[in-house]
């Protein structure tokens, strides 16, 4: 069984560029203004009141599965899952993992996993294997179905079902995923960006960095910003880095942007190790005391700065646990022939910081959220 305890083992290979690098590096990391505003003398406004209940909401661990509404389903006798996994060296893709495996234990399923990397190719290869293996019902975490169009076609033919799990799109039951669980990446980043809001009081001058390999996490950034934009007082720009060369790319890409923006107070990293490559850079730039992190995903490497208060100040995630058992309870609804609202059901989420991150580990999800799980299948 893989660990429960999230390692990242990019962190210990992290290795930041120190020198300004020329504009022109920086230009190829894909960034972008999206704001110019100057931060005035003093903020105040509706939009800040609203950034702040926002935030003090978020950081309070729900009490009940939002699935919980959808009321009980008998679970099949047996079943068998196979879950193409988004790249296994990222700890937020462990997790997915970790969390589906609880959940087919709990009911003797059988799992079956590929490890779909970064790459199309593997993509494609792990769906091929997953439709020709004919399991019950197949989960794609994180990837585009158009990136392996042929094998969802033939699953459909095949009346296979395939569960997307933050792959960021909606429901398609003629082309793509026939239901999708975690639609709230742009939730996430919402949350994250109401607390920088507050947090600085209005006065927030945030770089955002966001992965193009993973549709999710373009859509945390747009929240982000949603957020941000709300603010007649805050500044913030857009760059874009892919997870498969962040190590090369994105170092001297975040050297670049520290350099280039004196008044820079925020920087944003999703997913969440770009979160520690952020830290990495502000604290090799001597600026740990003007420049703070925020990142998504729940990762160890980041909550141990959290929770010291170390350049990182905030992780929003959704239960990284959690995502997996509301996984399977999709599977069991389809295969119960039982209607779920619009195709989609979602985990909940908890903003950590200094105070409202757990003491070890990360947030797994809402208040006993397997035995309300259980509950629901009728288990014990």
């Amino acid at each position: 069984m893989l660990s429960p305890t999230l390692r990242h083992p990019l962190r210990a290979a992290a290795a930041v560029v120190v020198a300004v690098l020329a504009a022109s590096t920086l230009a190829a990391c894909g960034s972008s203004d999206e704001k110019s505003d100057s931060p005035g003398a003093a903020a105040s406004g509706a939009w800040l009141d609203e950034a702040k209940a926002i935030a003090d909401k978020a950081v309070v661990v729900p009490t009940e599965i939002a699935v919980k509404s959808l009321g009980a389903v008998k679970p099949a006798a047996d079943m068998t899952v196979f879950f193409v996994g988004c790249d296994q060296s990222i700890p937020g893709c462990v997790a997915q993992v970790e969390g589906v495996r609880q959940a087919t234990d709990a009911l003797g399923y059988e799992l079956k996993i590929c490890d779909a990397k970064t790459d199309v190719a593997s993509f494609q290869n792990c769906m091929s294997q997953a439709v020709n293996a004919k399991p019950d019902v197949i989960v794609n975490n994180a990837r585009p179905a158009a990136d392996a169009a042929e094998s969802y076609a033939k699953a459909h033919s095949e009346d296979i079902p395939v569960i997307g799990q933050f792959t960021s799109e909606q429901p398609d039951a003629e082309k793509g995923n026939v239901v999708e669980v975690g639609n709230v990446c742009e939730l996430e980043g919402q949350l994250l960006g109401s607390y920088v809001v507050a947090e600085s009081k209005g006065k927030a001058n945030v770089a955002i960095f966001a992965d193009t390999v993973y549709g999710c996490n373009g859509q945390r950034a747009e929240g982000v910003k949603s957020a941000l934009d709300k603010c007649e007082t805050c500044e913030v720009t857009v760059d874009r880095f892919s997870a498969a060369t962040a190590m090369t790319d994105l170092p001297p890409a975040l050297q670049a942007k520290i350099q280039s923006k004196p008044n820079l107070n925020w920087i944003i990293g999703t997913p969440g190790f770009s979160g520690v490559l952020a830290a990495d850079a502000v604290r090799q730039a001597g600026k740990a005391d003007a420049i703070d992190v925020g990142t998504f995903d729940g990762d160890e490497p980041s909550l141990a700065l959290v929770r010291k208060g170390d350049i990182i100040k905030v992780d929003v995630t959704s239960g990284v646990y959690e995502n997996g058992w509301t996984v399977l309870d999709a599977a069991l609804r389809l295969k119960a022939g039982q209607a779920i609202p619009n195709n989609i059901e979602n985990p909940t989420q908890l903003l950590m910081t200094k105070e409202s991150a757990p003491s070890s580990g990360t947030y797994e999800g809402a208040q006993d959220f397997r035995e309300q799980f259980k509950a629901l299948w009728g288990v014990s």
